[in-house]
């Protein structure tokens, strides 16, 4: 049982290591998917501050004819923005799900260890309970 409890205990620290890169793994994510957020909010505001400007009633036809030069380019900064954005939420719930998987089979190990461990605790018990009964048998008066 000792070879067993020992290659557990390795499995645990390697369950571990694991664990924390991918805790790790998804804190990267939850940058890169703020940073993506935030891209992908100023290619919005700037959709909107352009198309702002060029509807003004004082704006003028240079202003305008920019605006529409600008469109194409524009929205397209802004589905490429979302897509990068989308693609972080992507990876972001893959690292979630990476960082779950890692912490249950941490947990499973770490039951198998406790179960191994109160398998010992019960069997010492009960050798020193018979340990304790052949005592008190020798103990009694025959008769």
């Amino acid at each position: 049982m000792a070879r067993t409890e020992a290659t557990l205990r390795t499995m645990a620290r390697m369950r571990r290591l694991v664990v924390e890169e991918a805790r790790q793994g998804l804190a990267d994510c939850l940058a890169a998917e703020a940073d993506a957020a935030a891209r992908e909010r100023q290619a919005a505001d700037a959709l909107a501050r352009e198309r702002d400007l060029a509807a003004s009633p004082a704006a003028e036809d240079a202003i305008v004819e920019a605006y529409v030069a600008w469109l194409p380019g524009g929205l397209g900064t802004l589905a490429a923005a979302r897509a990068a954005r989308d693609r972080a939420d992507a990876a972001t719930a893959q690292a979630r799900a990476r960082l779950n998987a890692g912490r249950m089979a941490e947990e499973a190990v770490q039951r198998r260890i406790a179960e191994l461990e109160a398998a010992e605790r019960a069997a010492t018990l009960r050798r020193e309970q018979a340990e304790l009964d052949e005592v008190a048998r020798r103990l009694r008066p025959a008769g």
